[in-house]
């Protein structure tokens, strides 16, 4: 009898004798397992600067395998997570853990697991009227549908449309492929059943997801408008003594938020000021997702990163702009012992993540 466990975890030490951490995930560990099912297996290795994913054959099985060094796989999960289709933290969170050289898989999993049970919460208005909207629209082009081949690709979409919206309005998490079945199983296993049972009428998918359309709203298309107007919002001036220092901040920093969510309602941009006293620097820390910005207004402050795991530090000047990529562990520094350095920080993300750390080589 093939063991999955025992094979995945040999190719891990054969092939990767200095990850810190392995899982195997996926069908292969239940009862979806089938003829074809593959080993899908996470390696997190020291260093590794970039994530990449490989397909290959070990011991006869097909494996799936996927490579991330000690920050990426927290970015992925994140990703996954912000996206509604938790996919790498159900790989490692309901697998199996291969290695765990510093022991910190565990309370990984008990994150991840907790926040794949919560769910993605409930959905906007907004993004609702849209699936109902685009399930109606769908609808009305199988009724209006002759040719087989055009009937057979619509009543595709609407039986993912139907899936999708049940999934939404029941605030649960959405899947691709074999994902949105079982998600949709998981939800409501008489809906799906009726879904596939009508997957190749017309007549009976129209009646299956008019019912999905009357629990969360009833058919959506004459009067739909969407969003309203985004062309003509009014601006926001935010003085430079209306700064406010509530926001996330790093021991040996001072952090100003400018433009955030609670000061102008932004969505998907956070801006503000930083300062570094003389002779100071700041702790150790990642911004998350974010990309940063910097613009460096006043003194001559260093900023620090690892490269090819040494040190690299960039000396700044007024005028000067630095760019930070998500995740990349990092600390500001101010050499000179009489001036202060200020810089203003634009972040991609409206909450402003900062993720301190004990040094540089920090894992997550």
């Amino acid at each position: 009898m093939p063991d999955p466990v025992g094979d995945a975890r040999a190719l891990v030490e054969e092939r990767f004798p200095g990850a810190v951490q392995a899982f195997l995930g996926g069908s292969v560990l239940g009862p979806g397992r089938t003829a074809t099912s593959d080993l899908d297996v996470v390696v997190v290795l020291p260093g590794l600067a970039v994530p990449y994913r490989e397909s290959l054959r070990w011991r006869g099985w097909p494996v799936e395998l996927f490579a991330h060094g000690e920050l990426s796989l927290t970015a992925y999960v994140e990703r996954d997570f912000a996206a509604g289709r938790p996919v790498m933290a159900r790989l490692c969170a309901e697998g199996v853990v291969l290695v765990d050289r510093l022991g910190t898989a565990g309370p990984a999993r008990e994150r991840w697991l907790a926040r794949i049970a919560a769910g993605p919460g409930a959905p906007s208005a907004a993004a609702l009227d849209r699936a109902r909207y685009v399930l109606s629209d769908t609808l009305d082009d199988l009724t209006g549908a002759t040719d087989p081949g055009e009937q057979a690709i619509i009543r595709w979409h609407v039986l993912e449309g139907a899936a999708r919206l049940a999934l939404a309005a029941g605030a649960r998490w959405q899947g691709s492929g074999k994902w949105l079945l079982r998600e949709l199983r998981s939800l409501d296993p008489g809906l799906a059943a009726d879904l596939l049972a009508a997957r190749e009428d017309s007549v009976r998918l129209a009646a299956v997801a008019t019912r999905v359309l009357e629990a969360s709203g009833g058919r959506l298309w004459e009067g739909y408008g969407g969003e309203g107007d985004p062309f003509h919002q009014r601006l926001h001036h935010v003085a430079c003594d209306a700064l406010s220092e509530d926001t996330a901040q790093s021991p040996g920093m001072r952090r100003l938020a400018a433009v955030s969510g609670a000061t102008t309602g932004s969505g998907r941009l956070w801006m503000g000021r930083t300062h570094v006293g003389p002779g100071l620097r700041s702790a150790d820390h990642h911004h998350g997702a974010s990309e940063t910005a910097i613009f460096v207004v006043s003194g001559t402050p260093s900023f620090v990163f690892l490269e090819d795991g040494e040190e690299r530090r960039l000396d700044t000047a007024p005028g000067d702009y630095i760019f930070v990529p998500p995740y990349v562990p990092h600390r500001e520094e101010n050499p000179d012992p009489s001036v202060e350095a200020v810089v203003v920080i634009a972040r991609s993300t409206q909450e402003a993540i900062v993720v301190n750390l004990p040094d540089l080589r920090a894992r997550p």
